[in-house]
């Protein structure tokens, strides 16, 4: 198939280039640069706001986006958020994945946040008629205890969930919108795990942890393929149900720190994803076992790419 990645040269986009142009014809539309919010500001409470990062934290963005650039190299790339010079006939599927991704970034950046989530779908559908996966985000549901499903009520407890949530009436019944909770791995160049830990070492203050539901970048892509090659429209949540844990970061990274539980960007618990629609229709298998199996994956592929 011919399929147009919006976003591929973003954390989840990039992998999702690289996978499938193994089997498909990929063009990436994206005008990433460091001029992008998520990479020239970073979140730093509601006291302080956003401000430059430190030398530090630009050196971990830099490696993210270093190994995303090798992830889509010989992909075709129309560097624009514009979609007027793209041929509305020519795609068999898009991917969007191109929006702020960031929850805690959003209400500093109202309009893109806004922009790029709630009106980049809306032009997506009136310019192109091919079915659109389209990836939205567990923060429709705002927080909850226990496991939730997607007939569950949708209660966004912030802006970039209103925005999500917004945007998926956009999508219509050929379409298939995804629901994922926290996607973390090697790529993501905003809050990737070991730049937090060395930022807070650095500091002399604990890691903060938040112990929530997740899913490994390497799991979220081959569930990716699998859904394209079964296309069954709907709308699905995508997790693992791995927990985060600070106790195995602890064992993986060899310096010692410590460890406080935090809560989530919204202030309040999320329990778990209840992702067995999916699994169902899909006959989704997750390649990882365990939430330390991830980490120990990812910590090796990091530690790869800092000796390049």
């Amino acid at each position: 198939m011919k399929i147009l990645i919006t976003g591929g040269m973003g954390f989840i986009g990039s992998h999702l280039a690289n996978m499938l142009s193994k089997e498909h014809d990929i063009t990436i539309i994206d005008k990433f640069g460091y001029a992008y919010p998520g990479y020239k500001k970073i979140y730093r409470g509601p006291k302080i706001g956003i401000g430059n990062f430190s030398k530090l934290e630009q050196y971990h963005r830099d490696l993210n986006i270093k190994y995303r650039l090798q992830l889509i190299k010989g992909i075709k790339i129309i560097r624009s958020w514009s979609y007027e010079h793209v041929y509305t006939k020519e795609y068999d599927l898009i991917l969007n994945c191109g929006s702020l991704s960031e929850a805690v970034l959003s209400s500093y950046y109202s309009d893109f946040c806004y922009d790029s989530i709630v009106k980049g779908i809306a032009t997506l559908k009136q310019r192109f008629t091919c079915p659109i996966l389209h990836i939205s985000s567990s923060m429709v549901y705002g927080t909850w205890t226990g496991a939730i499903t997607e007939s569950n009520e949708t209660k966004p407890v912030d802006y970039y969930g209103n925005c999500k949530l917004k945007s998926e009436a956009s999508c219509t019944e050929n379409d298939i919108i995804l629901r994922p909770i926290h996607v973390y791995g090697i790529g993501d160049a905003k809050f990737p795990i070991w730049m937090n830990i060395e930022r807070q070492i650095e500091k002399n203050k604990p890691v903060n942890v938040e112990a929530a539901d997740c899913i490994y970048i390497d799991d979220f892509v081959e569930i990716v393929k699998n859904i394209i090659a079964k296309w069954m429209p709907g709308t699905y949540n995508i997790s693992s149900n791995l927990l985060r844990n600070g106790q195995v970061l602890q064992k993986v990274y060899p310096k010692f720190f410590e460890v406080v539980n935090k809560l989530g960007p919204t202030g309040k618990p999320r329990g778990l994803l209840d992702s067995s629609k999916l699994n169902n229709t899909f006959g989704v298998k997750l390649k990882y076992k365990s939430y330390e199996e991830t980490i120990r994956d990812y910590y090796k592929k990091y530690e790869n790419l800092r000796s390049q």
